[in-house]
């Protein structure tokens, strides 16, 4: 089973309790927390041992994570860690917070550029994209320089590419074909 799949499960189950229960913020936290974790690379190997038993490895997230997450929170972690598949947890909390911004009418958005957008320019870049969607939108930047000059954003699945390297690559195109 793709491993983007069993995350968006694991997303989804926490998501519907969390919306149930009045919890949507405490539990993006928990998952943050516990995504964490697993970047403690002697740690995630350890809960990714087939041969550690599983009740050694509940009580090392017991011991481990404590009263720091909430004690569904750490099910969810001991269920992972006897499923051997604790490595997951980052992806899983990205695609919570994905449905999260969904349904709190959040867009998220990335813009590359050559050089690093001042705070007029990302606040410029923010507004136009939200008249755009008609919704908040969450700008995160990348600088690339070998887009040399403008931009690239993506938001959702949607690409507008003002970069001058695809506009230099269209040119290239145009001319080779008028010969």
């Amino acid at each position: 089973m793709p491993r983007a799949a069993s995350a968006r499960r694991y997303a989804q189950a926490v998501f519907e309790l969390a919306l149930e229960k009045g919890e949507l913020e405490k539990w993006l936290d928990d998952l943050t927390l516990l995504a964490d974790s697993v970047s403690n690379q002697e740690f995630l190997d350890f809960l990714s041992q087939p041969r550690v038993s599983d009740d050694d490895k509940i009580k090392v997230v017991r011991e481990a994570l404590g009263d720091s997450v909430g004690p569904l929170a750490l099910n969810l972690m001991s269920l992972l860690a006897t499923r051997n598949i604790t490595h997951m947890l980052p992806e899983v909390t990205d695609q919570y917070q994905e449905l999260l911004d969904s349904q709190q009418g959040i867009e998220r958005a990335e813009v590359v550029s050559a050089v690093p957008l001042g705070d007029d320019d990302q606040r410029r870049v923010t507004e136009m994209l939200s008249a755009m969607t008609g919704g908040d939108v969450r700008l995160t930047t990348r600088v690339d320089a070998q887009i040399l000059g403008g931009m690239i954003i993506r938001i959702g699945d949607r690409v507008m590419d003002g970069s001058t390297r695809s506009r230099l690559q269209a040119l290239r195109r145009e001319v080779a074909e008028r010969r």
